[in-house]
């Protein structure tokens, strides 16, 4: 089976990828995101934030990261976090579970160098008119977790208020997996007649499930 490359890690690949080395912070680092990143930016030295130590991570996952910092969900423990220390930062699925994410975002963003970039996804409004999905989220309300919906113009806001660019913000976009959604969509709806439940893996992209803003801290900030 031919392995994507997650939708996350794209723009960093292109833009940063080829830098000799690259220090990432990867701020709600679950779901074997070490291992996953590393494998697709080799030369990027990892360090996994999140607010435990049970957020499904194998013995492989906590060999390859170079560092692991515990934060609270209040924001505490960011401090540790060392200032313009990293060239890229990754928020993946993690501001929905903020009540107020925009403090959080302005200590993140001194973390970054000059140059630096910051990469944010989060279910899209959208999401809140999806049916709800079986195994998998696909509406916003599948995961309790989930407190509160981004709005792409608040995200973009909060980061031109630190002083970083919006290269990219809105929809998110990946091809490969677009195809895929519509592929595997007719089938899905046909499960769904004969059993009554909606899978919705590998139906994000396809749905706008997710958006995205993609920054860049400015070289003079």
């Amino acid at each position: 089976m031919v392995s994507l490359c997650p939708t996350r890690l794209k723009p960093i690949r292109k833009l940063a990828g080829g830098a000799d080395k690259l220090d990432l912070l990867d701020i709600g680092c679950g779901n074997h995101s070490p291992t996953i990143t590393k494998r697709w930016l080799k030369n990027c030295t990892y360090t996994g934030v999140d607010i435990t130590e049970e957020c499904n991570l194998d013995a492989e996952d906590r060999r390859i990261m170079d560092r692991f910092i515990l934060v609270g969900a209040d924001g505490t423990g960011y401090g540790e976090i060392p200032d313009r220390a990293f060239d890229v930062i990754i928020l993946s699925h993690v501001i929905e579970h903020m009540r107020d994410p925009a403090p959080i975002l302005a200590t993140l963003c001194k973390k970054l160098r000059p140059g630096g970039y910051i990469y944010l996804s989060f279910p899209s409004l959208r999401s809140l008119s999806l049916p709800s999905g079986n195994g998998t989220t696909l509406n916003f309300c599948d995961d309790s977790t989930h407190i509160r919906i981004p709005d792409v113009r608040e995200i973009a806001q909060l980061l031109l208020n630190q002083n970083v660019r919006i290269i990219r913000a809105g929809r998110s976009i990946d091809v490969p997996r677009y195809v895929i959604g519509a592929s595997l969509y007719p089938y899905v709806l046909l499960r769904k007649v004969i059993t009554g439940k909606m899978h919705g893996r590998g139906l994000w992209q396809f749905l706008g499930f997710e958006d995205m803003v993609f920054g860049q801290r400015r070289i003079d900030g």
